[in-house]
C-alpha cells in the first residue's frame, strides 16, 4: 500500500494540449462538444493556454512555464493530464488505485507490483 503525490504539477502545455487531444479522440461520440469540433476546441483551449497572466502582491506576472494554478482551467487540464499518466498504471490492474488530482493511493499484492506502478508514475 503506497499513497504517491505529484510535487509541482506544473505540465507543460504541449503536454497538456497532447492529453486533451488524445481524450477528445478517445472518447470521440460520448463527449457533449457543444456544436464544435475538436480542433476548434483545440485553438480555443490554446488560446486560453497562451493567456496565464496573474496577481500576486499587487503585482502582474505572466506564467512562462506550465499553467497558473490560479486560473479556474488548470484543476481540470491536470485531471486529464493524470489520466494519461495513470493509464499504464490501472492497465497494470492493482488491487486498488485511487487519485484525486495528483495524490495517487495503490494497493498491490506485491512489492514487485508496487515498484513497477512507482516506476509508470515516475515516467
Amino acid at each position: 500500500m503506497e499513497s504517491f503525490d505529484v510535487t509541482g504539477l506544473y505540465v507543460s502545455n504541449d503536454s497538456t494540449m497532447q492529453a486533451i487531444f488524445e481524450l477528445l479522440t478517445q472518447h470521440e461520440g460520448e463527449i457533449n462538444m457543444y456544436g464544435f469540433k475538436r480542433e476548434q476546441l483545440m485553438a480555443l483551449l490554446k488560446e486560453c493556454l497562451s493567456c496565464s497572466n496573474f496577481r500576486w502582491s499587487g503585482k502582474y506576472y505572466a506564467q512562462i512555464k506550465g499553467s497558473a494554478m490560479v486560473q479556474r482551467l488548470t484543476p481540470s487540464l491536470a485531471i486529464a493530464f493524470m489520466s494519461k499518466v495513470e493509464a499504464p498504471v490501472i492497465d497494470l490492474g492493482p488491487l486498488l488505485y485511487c487519485r484525486y488530482i495528483d495524490d495517487c493511493f495503490v494497493l498491490c499484492s506485491t512489492e514487485e507490483e508496487m515498484n513497477k506502478c512507482f516506476e509508470l508514475l515516475n515516467n
